[in-house]
């Protein structure tokens, strides 16, 4: 059996009771019906404004050059960044006095785009060239023979994507591509980002506020000065991390397992970071020492060379530590690479889509060195190279009973091999490198699209096999803090029971305490055939379509690619079988599932 978390360490409660949230919540309604409906918006906003700055307002700012008109920011968004970097825009736009709506895509009307003027959009793409799931809606509107045109348009977009895909950046580019078909005007090129955004983000920033002055027209003025308030981004995010103190780690399997997986625990406490369940923890991370020097050897380089990129200037061995990636094979590494080397196989890999990318897979930076040696200076090397981004997990905790703390559930990937150490750069760093005591620059990337519902009685469906499950940890923690009487059930699938099967002291004290009233298991290698949790879904068919029908959310979380996939294509079965549909009724069925936000997923 699996041993329980050590809870030997006092747990601070919440002293936001129900009873206080209760007086709040009765204050806040006699308040809101004295309001108009624009004052309610504004109120929404200050309060966001006070949560995120720790509840200090910022000193009134001095008026200064303002719009007759409004300025549109649209994002689309999986992981967060497109949504930060377009809340920076929106506060640096507001600093100049312009006025801002600044929307997310899936709460946007597609046809209201005919109504704006000046429309800057932040997109992100998704796995094999797709749009993020929040924009799905509007991209298929925009592609399709129902968009209008666009003359009366000036726009710019800025591309979020993952080179490490063959169709980097894909939607940003169709929808740039779209929006000059339909007539529009580009105020900007389209700018592609790497997940290294930063290094793009603050001059297209400032380039695009000054293109939109002279479309908007500008005027003296602005907000009024009891309207300004703080930014509306945090103190700590992830371009200025908060240094959380780790208070445990507990290992999750136990031998044989061939996975290691560990609870970590980290402490907030002082950080003015908040979260809910659902949302994600960034970790900024650094490469192990001993891959950096194998780097370095591999190019016969002196560590404490000096380097100077992006106007930063500092020694080799530092760069490679802190700054760049070397646990991933990206193509523009692998294109600088085959340059460098004059490799013509290399080269001819770069014209194999699929066969480039099965390889860059199970490859690292030493290992493409080592078997194309080049004469690589170490300016090349650091030039070659993209930078480091952080990695996010999905919060295992609810801060209702964790307070000041953040849970995490993490999984090693890879490891040491006869070639050296070929790890995760995060996981091997979280599991291995660090000590109880030490600190990791962590922040809060919100995830608006994987929440609890708001109704306590409504039921849950959770399905998380593998780390997946870490978000249902916090989900369960939160409803039974606020006591919510929504019925609750698990899927949960991993290898092997005895060795496997994270968190099962937890999982029977929720089902002995009445908060978990159902725990559904697959463990795929305890038989000759292998069961998954898309196969205990259509075994519990009947049920999992009468709790759907009662009003049930159904949540997924885990691999983006092979599960998800599987568990929606099994949620749709269920509904053709146990309610009677065609196919296409029953994906219709699923997709209204979607957009009334009672089917949402967290998927990596």
């Amino acid at each position: 059996m699996l041993w329980p978390i050590n809870w030997s360490r006092k747990v601070k409660t919440m002293t936001l009771t129900i009873a206080r949230q209760q007086e709040l919540r009765a204050q806040i309604d006699s308040l809101s019906q004295q309001l108009a409906a624009g004052e309610l918006m504004w109120a929404s906003g200050y309060f966001a404004g006070l949560a995120t700055a720790g509840g200090q307002l910022a000193a009134p700012a001095a008026p200064q050059a303002g719009t007759s008109e409004t300025l549109t920011i649209w994002y689309g968004t999986d992981t967060g960044n497109a949504r930060g970097i377009a809340t920076r825009l929106a506060d640096a736009a507001k600093a100049k006095g312009y006025t801002v709506e600044l929307t997310r895509l899936d709460e946007v009307k597609p046809r209201n785009i005919t109504k704006v003027k000046a429309l800057l959009v932040v997109i992100a793409t998704h796995g094999e060239g797709e749009p993020p799931e929040d924009s799905e809606a509007f991209y298929r509107f925009i592609m399709s023979d129902r968009a209008p045109k666009l003359a009366d348009l000036k726009f710019a977009i800025f591309g979020l994507g993952d080179s490490s895909y063959p169709d980097f950046c894909q939607t940003s580019r169709e929808l740039d591509a779209r929006f000059a078909e339909l007539g529009a005007t580009r105020l900007l090129d389209l700018v592609d980002s790497d997940v290294d955004f930063e290094t793009h983000e603050a001059g297209w920033r400032e380039q695009a506020l000054e293109k939109v002055e002279p479309v908007l027209g500008a005027q003296s003025g602005g907000q009024p000065e009891h309207l300004k308030l703080v930014s509306s981004t945090p103190a700590f995010d992830r371009q200025n991390p908060f240094q959380a103190e780790v208070l445990e780690r507990s290992a999750l399997t136990v031998s044989p397992s061939n996975k290691q997986v560990a609870h970590l625990e980290l402490l907030l406490e002082d950080s003015g970071l908040t979260y809910l369940p659902g949302d994600s923890l960034g970790v900024c991370v650094e490469n192990d020492k001993r891959l950096v020097d194998e780097v370095i050897e591999l190019i016969n380089a002196d560590p404490n060379t000096l380097v100077t990129r992006d106007n930063k200037e500092q020694t080799l061995a530092d760069w490679l530590t802190k700054d760049l990636e070397i646990t991933q094979v990206v193509r523009p590494f692998v294109a600088a690479w085959a340059e460098l080397s004059g490799s013509t196989e290399l080269a001819a890999l770069l014209e194999d889509r699929e066969g480039l990318q099965a390889w860059t897979e199970v490859r690292q930076v030493p290992d493409v060195i080592k078997a194309y040696p080049a004469e690589a200076t170490a300016q090349q090397l650091v030039d070659a190279l993209r930078r480091i981004a952080p990695r996010l997990y999905s919060i295992a905790s609810s801060p209702l009973a964790s307070e000041d703390e953040v849970h995490l559930t993490v999984r090693l990937e890879g490891g040491e091999t006869a070639d050296g150490l070929r790890a995760g750069c995060a996981t091997w760093q979280l599991l291995n490198r660090v000590a109880v005591g030490d600190t990791l620059p962590v922040y809060i990337e919100p995830n608006d699209r994987f929440r609890l519902p708001e109704e306590g009685h409504k039921p849950v469906i959770m399905v998380g096999p593998g780390t997946g499950v870490a978000p249902f940890r916090g989900f369960l923690q939160h409803r039974q803090e606020l006591g919510h009487e929504g019925r609750n059930w698990l899927f949960f699938g991993e290898q092997h029971k005895r060795t496997d099967f994270l968190y099962q002291i937890e999982w029977q004290r929720f089902l002995r305490d009445g908060v978990l009233d159902r725990l559904t298991v697959a463990f795929s290698r305890d038989q000759a055939e292998k069961i998954y949790v898309q196969h205990r879904l259509l075994e519990q068919g009947a049920d999992v379509y009468q709790w759907l029908e009662d009003g049930a959310h159904f949540y997924v979380c885990g691999d983006g690619q092979g599960m998800a996939e599987d568990v929606e294509q099994a949620l749709i079965s269920i509904v053709k079988e146990h309610g009677g549909k065609t196919e296409e009724a029953a994906r219709e069925y699923v997709e209204k599932l979607r957009q009334e936000r009672r089917y949402q997923k967290d998927v990596y």
